[in-house]
């Protein structure tokens, strides 16, 4: 998989704050071109390589999804304009790879007849993104060695005697840290009235997954 979510999002635009860093990189300034860069090459690419299956091809969307916008860059006025632009770029060239990587008539047809259906996964795809990002932003918020558990826990999908073994740390701490992450992210998350019903949801799912 090519994303690994820690909090580079956030940090990203405190350090020039949302409205500094779209003027400075609507000027074409280098440090703000390679900021936003920062801000969404991972989400990005983790959202193409949802629908491609593929993470080679999604690393190159990404790419060519970053180079359309830098080229357009006097076009966004706000940082949510760019990130819009970004996604759907990125779910039209996956489209475009899975349509191009289909060959027989009938599996063309097929994509083809499927339109609707690939909007539905790109919609899911972009959510489940928001939410990866939600989840890791407070993961950052844990005590530290519970941090360490619950980020390869949950985001790298490791298990209990793989984390105690990589930390050096006994399986039963394991399972307590983890257990004490999850309760806490699942508060914030209750708390965070700013969650759509659908990342509510699938936020409290994946915690149980």
């Amino acid at each position: 998989m090519c994303l690994q979510l820690n909090n580079n999002e956030l940090s990203t635009i405190e350090a020039y704050g949302e409205t500094e860093l779209i003027y400075f990189f609507q000027q074409g300034e280098r440090k703000a071109l390679h900021q936003v860069y920062a801000l969404f090459q991972r989400p990005l690419c983790f959202f193409a390589e949802q629908l491609t299956g593929d993470t080679l091809a999604a690393e190159d969307i990404a790419s060519e999804c970053f180079i359309h916008a830098f080229q357009r860059k006097e076009h966004f006025p706000s940082l949510g304009q760019l990130k819009s632009f970004l996604f759907t770029a990125a779910k039209n060239a996956a489209l475009n790879y899975l349509k191009a990587r289909k060959r027989h008539d009938d599996v063309h047809h097929s994509i083809e007849r499927g339109a609707e259906r690939f909007s539905v996964d790109a919609e899911n795809a972009y959510i489940k993104t928001e939410v990866l990002q939600f989840i890791s932003g407070e993961i950052e918020k844990l005590p530290f060695q519970c941090r360490q558990v619950v980020r390869l826990a949950i985001i790298e999908g490791k298990s209990a005697p793989e984390i105690a073994e990589e930390l050096n740390m006994a399986y039963q701490t394991v399972l307590n840290q983890k257990a004490k992450g999850v309760a806490l992210l699942r508060t914030a998350i209750l708390k965070n009235k700013l969650l759509s019903l659908p990342m509510l949801y699938l936020t409290l799912k994946w915690l149980n997954s």
